[in-house]
């Protein structure tokens, strides 16, 4: 068996590199962003979810996992990954997946996971808001843009290409790249074929969820699309402890989610 010898003193310079990178940025930069595009962010969730599924997952067992070592380049991907929303650091050297993470590695929920997991980036997010309906700068004048949004100018261009990676990945180019437009759900299983509606018996037939009506009435107040109450039935308990930054990215993803279901129109004169 041949054995690789490790010089433990290069490792340590290039570890050192890493976090010096690491500490310029957050020194130059004022907006979270990834410098790897979203689908390394979904290879750390996926193997994660391969290793450990929705426990806690070391790093050196996510490394093997990913087969790489605990070089830069994997420390960059599982940064990704915690700036899409997918994992969460779980003590000083491990990892789970979060609620969006347990999606995305979904079939079923994947599509809409990405959505979500792309607007979960504030850049991103403060781009889409603000050129939503309109053509993107070309690419240089998108870098200035970005740089104005809190990127630092030295690094506008690997934002830029994780940017457009991701966008195209998640769907937002799908009208072309020209634009962001936020992509449909739609249920049916190919592109442009639409299954028909399958008619179950009366004593099988699934109701969706309702939101009932305060101060004991028992009444139906309106049914609730199964995206909204999903978030709902992720709110904890009053009285518990819940961190502001998880409330904030909690808030952020409702009014995603609200903005996926509902339609707006500027004739919209409110709910019934």
């Amino acid at each position: 068996m041949t054995v690789e010898k490790v010089d433990f003193q290069e490792a340590s310079k290039a570890s050192a590199v890493t976090r010096d990178q690491s500490k310029e940025f957050r020194e130059m930069s004022s907006i979270d962003f990834p410098y790897m595009a979203l689908d390394f962010a979904i290879e750390v969730a996926k193997a994660i979810y391969s290793r450990c599924g929705f426990g806690t997952c070391d790093q050196d067992e996510l490394a093997a996992q990913m087969g790489q070592t605990l070089s830069g380049a994997f420390r960059q991907k599982t940064s990704a990954a915690r700036s899409f929303g997918l994992v969460a650091k779980d003590g000083r050297s491990a990892f789970l997946l979060t609620d969006l993470g347990k999606r995305i590695v979904s079939p079923e929920n994947e599509k809409s996971a990405k959505v979500e997991a792309f607007l979960a980036v504030p850049l991103y997010n403060q781009i889409f808001d603000k050129f939503r309906g309109h053509n993107l700068p070309p690419a240089k004048a998108l870098e200035r843009e970005m740089e104005t949004l809190g990127v630092s100018g030295k690094v506008t261009d690997r934002a830029r290409q994780a940017f457009e990676k991701s966008a195209q990945l998640a769907g937002f180019f799908d009208s072309g790249k020209e634009r962001l437009v936020r992509p449909r759900m739609e249920g049916a299983s190919q592109p442009g074929v639409v299954e028909p509606a399958k008619t179950l018996p009366l004593s099988q037939e699934v109701k969706p969820p309702t939101i009932f009506a305060g101060g004991g009435s028992s009444s139906p107040l309106r049914e609730i699309d199964p995206i909204i109450q999903g978030l709902i039935n992720k709110l904890p308990p009053s009285g518990a402890v819940w961190a502001a930054n998880k409330r904030k990215l909690w808030l952020q993803i409702l009014a995603n989610s609200l903005d996926l279901v509902y339609e707006d129109s500027s004739t919209d004169t409110g709910p019934d």
